[in-house]
């Protein structure tokens, strides 16, 4: 074995320039493979990372009908599964919400919060670097409140102050104490900034009030499956002991990965996996190629090895470890490529990620990168060994490597060629939608001046602004003073900023047929102040924008886009129209006018069959979380936070952002993975075309002789270019028509994820089809160029 790796050796550095291409192919197979299973391991199987953490489960309930999907725990069922559970060391729970910190000298500010039960943080073996965690009294009925701070938090809000513990807060306008501050990094469950103990109170208490995501640490050498098995047994006996709440619901003990990072995300990764996956089967082919257009001419030096008396397997052994160590050097360089390449995905998502996903490499990832750079190395070694170590000695040593076998492996290498374009071309689409998806988004709602249009949003506290009339009076309050901001051109409100979606309910035509709930229609809608359709230069077609009396009880109104008044009303005036609204119920709201008819907008740009959208006046549908929407020339959030905190010191302003970034956060899932996918397609292209390029120079090279007597006999350069052209032609065609063929059911798994773009739209077939005909035709002549420049005389004396 040392004898054939010091022989592989000299071989690899003997021949450099070959050696450097095959290790630079192997290296980006190799290296995005590594980099995504990286990403795949890290968000779909690596445990969180806390003491225990493979131990760590999330307990859920479920009931018959899979559309409803998991149902959390209430508090009473968390106490009844706490006390009859016999696989778990501990249950703990927590209910997010939004917590308000404000205090004297410190302008209020918004965080992702978290009451918990008082063990969680035990369960979970994590400290405070300052302070003191929950004690079992602090989610007791009248305990003082207690807040423990994030690390985030303690470091921007307070200077890392050790003296912020004992501290007086409000949270949510209810004062707290400061007790501790929680690890840098640390927001279990999912990105939270502060936690409360979880107090019992009226609405906690009720059986049907599933409100909290609930946890179990898992004793040590219990499964998933058992935990499950003990805890559906406790959910049989709680179903017959309460018929009302807990009829047929069963339990459902998952990962963290499993229950966070299911559907459209576990789905993207895995696509993910499978592209990469055919990036490294291109890789593998395009260097099988090489390495049997060089097998030919290691024939004689084989056919001696064999004469002297050298078995089959000593040979093909042999030409295996040569592989296997190409393969390594390429994995070895691909490693470094998958380390930046997983940093570039960290930093992309970083914003957006659960705070336990870690995209760091560890011993898991490595043995699968060891594991790749072996099977890579076999595979695409393997054919070319044992063609080579199957030679007829008297042949070869008789008339030379050159003559024999010239013609071997040309069907092997034509089916590895079409192989690679077909898998190329899977590859184009699926970006190709990425990139159709990604193209839609950005050419949605152009009128929009989303670079000058500052967002916020301002959620009204219930216990101040109780009712639709005093949050009315708020913002009747804030908007002319917005307006009155140097630079400002326009101030409005609304629910849902353009392009983030809305809501929706089920509509009634008045006069129309249907009069049962399966039957209605659906339309989406959002709610506003009058000025809104001004602020995002959306233009009136028909009718008039919203006054100051429209919502009021007796002038229920509307405004249209163009498609929803199309939709409900073809080839008519909506003007004047009615139809009402169902809330969640089914109870139908008051009959409401149309009073105008706008231009259309994308109002959810991940929806790829949105429902018709209609506007309503905020009069009509006072909700107490709306954005503001502030056209200006100038940045005016300073402006903007000075006037809200002259209304309610107390009110903070959460997500300031310009519509672009808003949009931009929105859509970070869609740019990425077209990134991804991109650069995926790119390397296979490339990949597939230098691979063609070198099966038609290969075949070329070795009919020199024989174009050298064609152009003797007067064939033109026409005909000599068609002539090497055509195996490669037919090649592309085939890759091509195979490719398409796999293409369709992957672009039909994608219409499952939310890209805004149709999988069937047939101008993404066509246009990377195109691209890899030319691409194709391209890498075909070249070769067949440098054939008809050759001379006659010199090319019939070649052999």
């Amino acid at each position: 074995m040392a004898h054939d790796l010091r022989f592989a050796l000299r071989m690899i550095l003997a021949h450099r320039w070959f050696s450097a291409a095959v290790v630079v192919t192997l290296a980006l197979g190799i290296g995005v493979n590594t980099m995504v299973f990286t990403l795949v391991y890290a968000v779909l199987l690596k445990p969180i990372n806390v003491p225990g953490g493979s131990r760590l489960m999330t307990v859920s309930l479920r009931n018959p009908n899979p559309e409803d999907g998991s149902i959390r725990l209430s508090l009473p069922a968390l106490r009844d599964y706490r006390a009859q559970a016999t696989s778990v060391e501990a249950i703990e729970a927590t209910t997010n919400l939004d917590g308000v910190l404000s205090e004297h000298g410190n302008p209020p500010q918004s965080f992702p919060m978290q009451l918990a039960t008082a063990g969680i943080f035990d369960m979970l073996h994590i400290r405070p670097v300052l302070g003191r965690g929950f004690l079992p009294g602090d989610d007791k009925p009248g305990a003082p409140p207690v807040l423990l701070l994030g690390y985030g938090i303690w470091k921007n809000r307070y200077g890392s102050s050790p003296a912020v513990i004992g501290h007086m807060v409000r949270v949510n306008e209810k004062p707290a104490t400061i007790i501790g501050v929680m690890p840098d990094g640390f927001k279990f469950p999912f990105n939270s900034e502060m936690w409360m103990p979880l107090m019992p109170t009226p609405a906690f208490e009720k059986r049907d009030n599933h409100a909290l995501e609930t946890f179990a640490m898992l004793k040590p050498g219990v499964s998933a499956l058992q935990a499950g098995i003990d805890l559906n047994a406790i959910a049989h006996r709680l179903a017959a002991q309460y018929p009302l709440t807990d009829k047929d619901l069963t339990v459902s003990v998952e990962t963290f990965n499993q229950h966070y990072n299911g559907g459209n995300v576990r789905t993207v990764f895995l696509l993910m996996l499978a592209a990469v996956g055919f990036v490294l089967l291109i890789a593998c082919a395009d260097v099988a190629n090489m390495m049997l257009s060089r097998s030919l001419g290691r024939q004689r030096e084989i056919s001696i090895r064999t004469a002297l008396g050298a078995s089959r397997w000593r040979v093909i052994r042999q030409l295996l470890i040569e592989s296997v160590l190409l393969s390594v050097l390429g994995g070895t360089l691909g490693l470094g490529l998958a380390m930046l390449g997983a940093y570039w995905f960290d930093l992309s998502t970083r914003i957006v990620r659960p705070y336990w996903i870690d995209f760091s490499l560890n011993y898991t990832v490595f043995g699968y990168f060891a594991a790749l750079c072996i099977v890579s190395g076999l595979l695409f070694g393997i054919a070319p060994a044992l063609q080579s170590s199957r030679v007829d000695l008297n042949e070869v040593l008789k008339d030379g490597a050159r003559s024999v076998g010239k013609h071997r492996g040309g069907l092997f290498t034509t089916a590895l060629v079409v192989f690679q374009f077909a898998l190329t071309l899977v590859l184009l689409s699926g970006a190709g939608i990425f990139v159709h998806g990604l193209l839609q988004s950005l050419s949605a709602n152009k009128t929009v001046p989303a670079n000058q249009i500052m967002t916020a949003r301002i959620g009204l506290p219930d216990s101040r602004y109780k009712d639709a009339g005093s949050r009315q009076q708020f913002f009747d309050q804030l908007l002319p003073r917005l307006r009155a901001i140097p630079g400002v051109t326009h101030a409005a409100i609304v629910s849902s900023l353009p392009g983030l979606g809305a809501g929706w309910r089920d509509i009634e035509i008045e006069h129309s047929a249907a009069d049962t709930r399966a039957k209605r229609p659906q339309a989406a809608f959002i709610a506003q102040s009058p000025g809104y359709f001004d602020a995002i230069h959306l233009p009136l077609l028909l009718g008039r924008d919203f006054n100051n009396t429209d919502g009021a009880a007796s002038h229920k109104s509307a405004v249209l886009t163009r498609d929803c008044a199309e939709h409900f009303w073809p080839n008519q005036n909506a003007i004047g129209r009615r139809f009402r609204l169902y809330d969640d119920d089914g109870k139908p709201g008051d009959w409401i006018t149309v009073v105008g008819v706008s231009a259309n907008l994308v109002q959810d740009l991940n929806d790829k069959h949105p429902n018709p959208l209609l506007f309503l006046p905020y009069q009509q549908e006072g909700w107490g979380s709306m954005a503001l929407v502030v056209e200006s020339s100038v940045d005016p959030t300073a402006g903007v936070r000075a006037v809200v905190d002259n209304i309610d010191p107390d009110l903070p302003l959460r997500d300031v952002s310009m519509l672009t970034e808003a949009v931009r956060h929105r859509q970070w899932f869609l740019q990425v993975m077209t990134k991804v996918f991109i650069g995926f397609a790119l390397i296979a292209l490339l990949m597939a075309s230098v691979g063609l390029y070198a099966v038609i120079a290969h075949a070329t090279g070795s009919r020199t002789q024989e174009i050298g007597v064609r152009m003797a006999l007067g064939a033109n350069t026409r005909n000599i270019m068609l002539l090497v052209m055509k195996r490669g032609l037919w090649q592309i065609a085939a890759g091509i028509a195979f490719g398409l063929g796999a293409a369709v059911p992957v672009s039909r798994l994608m219409s499952s994820l939310p890209i805004g773009s149709s999988s069937s739209d047939p101008a993404v077939f066509l246009a990377v089809a195109a691209i890899l005909a030319a691409v194709g035709l391209a890498a075909c002549w070249l070769p067949a160029r440098k054939a008809a420049a050759l001379d006659p005389v010199k090319a019939i004396r070649y052999e």
